[in-house]
């Protein structure tokens, strides 16, 4: 895994040098260097798809160390990926997952060898063994369907090869940890026709943090993965591949961390408090960093879950190609979280999750003339289970949301690109689609509640597209295109039908090659009209999801690569996000009674250099945040890579790799409260790789080298508990070495 180029932002990531499993997606196209991908349903050059695309090859993603989804941001600025509670939120343009409740579908759709995964929680396990990986920025609507109103991402693993093959690579590094990933692949029959690929992943490491409350480590990491393959390419047109996976997690790991009380507000865990009984509830708060205590028993992370892929692919002509791709996953996930910041256990909340899918996709490629043709059907199905437990010590009585939702979800779609010019190509396309979904529960407080509903949901998504090639190596494009994003109910909560969520974009880009491709560059601007946006939204006491916003995006990604002489890559990559509610009203939770709230007043001492909030609703207690920023949506954000490659007289080669990622604050809540934010940050990490050319590698390798605490996400929860805050920070400065064995 070594990376030559850097990942585009809006443009598109050319990278040279990727290595790849198989000569056809993912390779590299007959000697340009580039590498080949399927983001339009079809296997084509990279610098010729008229997408905002960024693509890594297993060799990038190495140098560039992306092990996990976090490690995108060196790989393109508009990208942002962290956890909560164990649950995936991964934001492209600023457009992104928000709410943490059952049911909630991400704004970025997820695949893994194409198959689509509906659970947040079960998107990080196929991350290991990987040929690449594609990230598609922008509405996906017609080709990509459901929940891809940010974008979308595929993680592709590598395929078994005809002759016999494998590696492993071993690696140790600061908190003891100890890892472990691996292969081998190889024909079954004379020929390698019919051939076999077995992978692993193995994770133990000791936490970052210590968890003084139950006198244990805090964040760690106890994980495995597996995952089997058997291949049939018979050399005529016919591919079929069978992938089997599981992945197991027991540990601390996905924990929250505290912030602290909001100012102004203490932490009634450590002021003291008692329960009906009259018993003193008191503990401890550690706050801020990589530390914590809480009062949870028990492993606090534990995952379980497998899935098969029957991927077969047939060349019915010359001009035509079939493609199908079936999938079942099941996941299940427990995760114990700390909400009221102390170890008093005021707020301990368990949740657990169980989930199965089916999928069935039907893809034809047809190209005649000047006629390229894609269609296609989908099938989806899922039934999630979501059972969430916080006891009320104070009350003593405990909250309980409980619940099944069923997912039943059919499309069909086409586009069509007709070569009206050698050099002029336009583009037409839609998708019909519509979804069921049934949720039957109860919600348990002081009395229960049935929660049950169903209701059905219909959209068409268009995409219009114009590309132009201004001369053999410089693509110019325009789209404009259409997208949603489910409609839901949160499983087991009080909350009504949340209608889906719609979005039109319009992007206009360019991809050029100069100096013999010494310099790539990419570029473009997009607009985004986002209508119902779903929301949360304080009514009352409880906060809801709701469709009660509109908001407008404009951007402006910029991309370079540049090789100044052999062995030396710079590249470089920059995002321009004004990304904010052009209609929204919400009742802050911290003056819930609005400027008459005595809360008021003290949000108002905390927050001296704010603007003034605006009360003119119709609903007095609600503010008005026309103009302020998305959550999860940088204004800048940057890139920066280095690397050189010395190939020595022995055939070994080293390679030296330097990167930086930068982006300006971040708000994780709509008010855009300073308190509830991640200021401005840039990380580093560095890389270094002797490469014998034979059997073995040596890697040494550094993450976070200046030791940065950058938030995830961060919330408040609610005045019983004193307001406090609490979130996710991401990994502190990691480093270690990597043996790697191949053959």
């Amino acid at each position: 895994m070594s990376a030559l180029a850097l990942a585009a932002a809006l443009g598109v990531t050319q990278t040279a040098h990727a290595q790849s499993a198989t000569p056809q997606a993912g390779g590299e196209a007959a000697g340009s260097g580039e590498i080949i991908v399927t983001a339009q349903r079809k296997a084509e050059s990279i610098s010729k798809v008229p997408l905002s695309i960024t693509a890594l090859g297993n060799d990038a993603l190495e140098t560039k160390q992306v092990t996990e989804m976090k490690d995108l941001q060196f790989a393109s600025p508009g990208i942002r990926a962290g956890q909560q509670q164990g649950v995936t939120r991964i934001f492209i343009r600023g457009i992104g997952l928000t709410s943490f409740s059952a049911g909630a579908d991400p704004s970025v759709a997820f695949y893994a060898d194409g198959v689509y995964v509906g659970r947040p929680t079960a998107q990080a396990s196929s991350f290991y063994d990987v040929e690449r990986i594609e990230v598609l920025r922008g509405p996906q609507g017609t080709l990509y369907g459901r929940n891809a109103t940010g974008g979308a991402v595929n993680v592709i693993s590598r395929a078994p090869t005809r002759e016999l093959s494998g590696y492993a690579n071993l690696t140790y590094g600061n908190y003891d940890l100890k890892e472990f990933e691996g292969g081998i692949s190889g024909p079954l029959t004379e020929g390698g026709d019919l051939r076999a690929r077995v992978s692993g992943h193995v994770i133990d490491r000791d936490g970052y943090g210590y968890d003084f409350g139950m006198n244990h480590d805090f964040n760690d990491a106890k994980s495995q993965s597996v995952r089997t393959q058997l291949q049939y390419e018979n050399g005529n047109g016919t591919d079929i591949r069978l992938i089997g996976e599981y992945h197991h997690e027991n540990d601390y790991n996905n924990g929250t961390t505290s912030f602290g009380a909001y100012p102004g507000y203490e932490l009634q865990g450590v002021v003291g408090t008692v329960d009906p009984d009259g018993n003193e509830l008191k503990g401890i708060a550690v706050t801020g960093g990589q530390d914590t205590a809480t009062a949870l028993v028990g492993k606090t992370n534990v995952r379980e879950g497998w899935a098969v892929t029957l991927n077969a692919n047939f060349d019915i002509s010359d001009r035509l190609h079939f493609n199908s791709i079936t999938g079942f996953r099941k996941w299940d996930r427990y995760n114990g979280s700390n909400s009221d910041g102390t170890s008093a256990g005021l707020g301990n909340t368990y949740y657990n999750e169980k989930s199965k899918q089916f999928s069935q996709e039907l893809v034809l490629n047809w190209s005649a003339g000047p006629l390229d043709l894609v269609a296609g059907t989908s099938f989806y199905w899922e039934r999630l289970d979501n059972y969430v437990l916080v006891p009320f010590v104070q009350f003593g009585t405990n909250y309980i949301q409980d619940g099944t939702m069923d997912i039943e979800s059919f499309s069909a779609y086409g586009q069509a690109t007709v070569h009206v010019l050698d050099s002029l190509r336009l583009t037409a396309g839609g998708r019909y689609s519509t979804e069921t979904r049934d949720s039957k529960g109860t919600f348990t407080f002081f009395g229960v509640t049935d929660v049950s509903g169903q209701k059905t949901w219909s959209d068409f998504n268009p995409k219009f597209g114009i590309e132009f090639d201004l001369n053999p190596d410089t693509l110019l494009y325009a789209t404009a295109t259409n997208g949603f994003k489910s409609g839901t109910f949160n499983v087991g909560q009080v909350n009504p039908a949340i209608n889906p969520e719609k979005i039109w974009s319009y992007e206009a880009g360019f991809k050029t090659k100069l100096f013999d491709n010494a310099v790539q560059l990419s570029g473009a601007y997009f607009h985004y009209d986002y209508t119902d946006l779903q929301v949360n939204k304080v009514i009352g006491i409880a906060t809801v999801t709701t469709n009660a916003a509109a908001a407008k995006v404009d951007g402006l990604e910029l991309a370079a690569t540049i090789k100044p002489f052999s062995g030396l890559t710079l590249d470089t990559s920059f995002t321009y996000l004004d990304a904010r509610f052009s209609e929204f009203f919400s009742t802050n939770p911290l003056y819930p009674g609005g400027a008459s709230d005595p809360g008021y007043a003290i949000w108002l001492a905390a927050n001296p250099d704010a603007k003034t909030p605006v009360f003119d609703g119709d609903i007095a207690s609600e503010q008005n945040l026309k103009g302020y920023q998305l959550p999860g949506a940088p204004k800048y954000a940057a890139t920066a890579g280095i690397q050189y490659d010395y190939d020595m007289d022995n055939g070994a080669r080293i390679t030296l790799r330097g990167d930086a990622a930068y982006a300006s604050r971040i708000h994780f809540s709509e008010f855009n409260d300073v308190h509830l934010s991640q200021k401005a940050v840039t990380k580093f990490n560095a890389y270094v790789r002797y490469d014998s050319g034979k059997l073995w590698t040596l890697s040494v390798w550094g993450k976070n080298l200046t030791n940065e605490t950058v938030k995830s996400n961060e919330l408040v929860t609610i005045a019983l508990w004193g307001y406090p805050r609490y979130g996710a920070i991401e990994p502190p400065r990691t480093y270690g070495a990597t043996v790697g064995l191949k053959f």
